[in-house]
């Protein structure tokens, strides 16, 4: 059973990064009728970071320490995988009725998605660990969302998270799972 609902909300998800309504916000280059940056503070976050934090040679799955995984409770073991990032090394782990994913983008930067070039809304949020954040939303969606990190010049910490809506209330809002995600990242790669 568990295999098989994560087993759909991959393929839910997957298959949502090419749909117009819910899913998570993807890269695309086709022009779209759907806004595709928010009312307010959708300009790039100011490259005010500590520190760069070169991304390059990095492994998503390791970003996130037993102990923290421990925390975010995931039912499978983290699974190296690639994005549609320009195939971007990415991990994904679920539980049952969540999802989440960590992607380290070394071939662009985040102002790809305050640009307003690609569907979804980005939304400038307080920093994680002092760096620059967005997250990256679906008017449509309700379930899924998605933060990236400011990191360096040209180079962004993704972090997902989706929860289908039978189980909402056993986890955190989506934009709250992706916030875990990203800071437990973010805690090991500033060490």
């Amino acid at each position: 059973m568990r295999r098989y609902l994560a087993a759909a909300i991959c393929l839910a998800m997957l298959s949502a990064c090419t749909s117009t309504e819910g899913g998570t916000a993807s890269p695309t280059t086709e022009a779209t009728t759907s806004p595709t940056t928010s009312a307010s503070k959708s300009t790039a976050p100011s490259s005010n970071r500590p520190r760069e934090i070169k991304l390059d040679g990095k492994k998503p799955c390791d970003l996130l320490t037993a102990e923290q995984l421990a925390v975010i409770a995931p039912t499978t073991a983290p699974r190296p995988n690639t994005s549609n990032f320009d195939n971007a090394p990415n991990c994904d782990f679920s539980a049952t009725g969540a999802f989440w994913s960590i992607t380290v983008v070394t071939s662009e930067g985040i102002e790809e998605w305050t640009s307003g070039k690609r569907r979804g809304q980005a939304t400038e949020i307080p920093p994680i660990a002092g760096f620059p954040a967005i997250t990256v939303t679906l008017p449509t969606d309700q379930v899924a969302c998605d933060i990236a990190i400011d990191v360096a010049d040209g180079q962004y910490l993704y972090a997902g998270f989706e929860v289908s809506k039978s189980f909402a209330d056993k986890f955190p809002k989506p934009c709250d799972g992706a916030r875990v995600g990203a800071e437990a990242a973010m805690q090991n790669l500033l060490k």
